[in-house]
């Protein structure tokens, strides 16, 4: 039996690498993009097609996962990152972008919910009466550390090779760099994962990839059935939903305004990586602020989400009025701060919600919905940035950021029907 500190320490230590890895070009991409010559709406285009791969994908990876076991899934995701990441390097013409954008969707859907679920179910084998909440708040605080070191790691890369040819002309420039680099550590994370990931496959025929894919259609069934019946987890989904949604609008947007604010100029790497590493250290103390915030709110997690998610939308609303940098960076860490606050107790809400057999399934279902918000996002706020502004975009999510608040105040009202209800039997 796997000790609930050594199961914490394997996971946070894959989590950490793995967002490492990925946050390495992330202050630069849409930068790369432009550089090659993509205009914002064929940015949001493979974006959205990105988003809308993981739609289709997102529940019956999540079923295969539970299917053939959560380990071998995920291994699968990081090798087509991997290949996601080569392709990147490659994508000049918008066609080649998209095949990049569409490995990296079909990667996202087999990682999303599989390793997370593995997490979960071996902690509370490990321990049963384990509290998910600051477990998950470590994880989430891990991640978001991993991202800001990523981050800045990457936004400097640039500077160190400035010797390379000029962008938009060769595979290899400057602002590519920090994919190639990503790469090598994704390769690094496969490896890790296949030797510390101990997990025991699922029993009967199911356990073979064949049988697996046979048994995906009447597990994915299952999870929207669950989801059907379930008072709850609509309440969840739609509020995931509009986090997807605003998130999109915010990361794909982000480079391109602050250019703006700093005169057109995006040579000095180093400044959006600042700013962007800042968003995730914010985000980690939100996810540090959740466990003592949760407890003084007497454990009601819909309660903390409501506060934290108009806080959110404020600050997103307050971010589309900026004109100077310093402002535009204060608010921009606001909007993440409050985004770490709200995920362990979002995350503590769904999992007691869902059964463990069909949790990856069901982590998924969530995914979908956050991916579909994405979809979204990119594609019909991409066409408001094109044809107004940027700023106008912004304004639209933070407006569905405040209405799916009601979504967790109804939850809240809910489950305190439910505890008087309880309080009455006993008396």
């Amino acid at each position: 039996m796997q000790t609930t500190k050594h199961i914490q320490r394997v996971f946070y230590l894959a989590t950490s690498l793995y967002w490492f890895a990925t946050a390495l070009p992330l202050a630069l991409t849409t930068l790369l993009f432009q550089a090659r010559g993509f205009s914002l709406f064929e940015i949001g285009l493979a974006l959205g097609i990105y988003a809308a791969t993981i739609v289709l994908l997102e529940v019956p990876t999540g079923g295969l996962a539970d299917a053939v076991g959560r380990k071998r899934v995920a291994l699968l995701a990081y090798v087509l990152m991997v290949l996601m990441s080569l392709v990147l390097l490659l994508a000049f013409t918008l066609p080649v972008a998209i095949l990049a954008m569409v490995l990296y969707g079909v990667s996202r859907a087999l990682s999303s919910g599989a390793l997370d679920a593995w997490f979960v179910d071996t902690l509370q084998a490990a321990d049963p009466q384990v509290d998910l909440q600051p477990a998950l708040a470590k994880a989430g605080t891990f991640t978001l550390l991993a991202l800001g070191l990523g981050t800045l790691v990457g936004s400097a890369l640039p500077q160190l090779v400035s010797g390379l040819p000029p962008e938009g002309t060769a595979v290899l420039t400057p602002l590519s760099v920090p994919i190639l680099v990503s790469v090598l550590l994704k390769g690094a994370l496969v490896v890790y994962v296949a030797l510390a990931v101990h997990e025991e496959r699922p029993s009967g025929s199911n356990a073979t990839w064949t049988a697996g894919l046979r048994a995906t259609p009447q597990v994915v069934r299952e999870a929207l059935d669950l989801t059907r019946k379930s008072e709850v987890l609509p309440l969840l989904l739609g509020t995931t939903l509009a986090a997807g949604l605003a998130l999109s609008a915010v990361e794909t947007f982000w480079q391109p305004q602050m250019a703006l604010l700093l005169g057109g100029a995006s040579s000095s790497t180093i400044f959006f990586g600042v700013v962007m590493t800042g968003s995730f250290l914010a985000g980690m103390g939100g996810n540090m602020l959740s466990t003592p915030l949760s407890r003084w709110l007497g454990g009601r997690y819909a309660l903390v989400a409501a506060l934290v998610r108009g806080l959110q939308g404020l600050f997103l609303a307050l971010l589309a009025l900026q004109t100077a940098v310093p402002g535009f960076a204060l608010c921009f860490w606001l909007v993440y701060l409050n985004m770490g606050a709200l995920d362990s107790p979002h995350r503590t809400l769904l999992n007691a919600a869902i059964p463990a057999a069909r949790r990856s399934a069901m982590l998924s279902v969530e995914s979908l919905a956050g991916y579909l918000g994405g979809m979204i996002g990119n594609v019909a706020l991409g066409y408001v940035a094109q044809q107004a502004s940027i700023s106008a975009a912004w304004i639209v999510a933070a407006a569905g950021l405040m209405v799916s608040l009601l979504l967790y105040v109804r939850l809240d009202r809910r489950q305190n029907r439910l505890a008087d209800r309880l309080v009455s039997t006993e008396n």
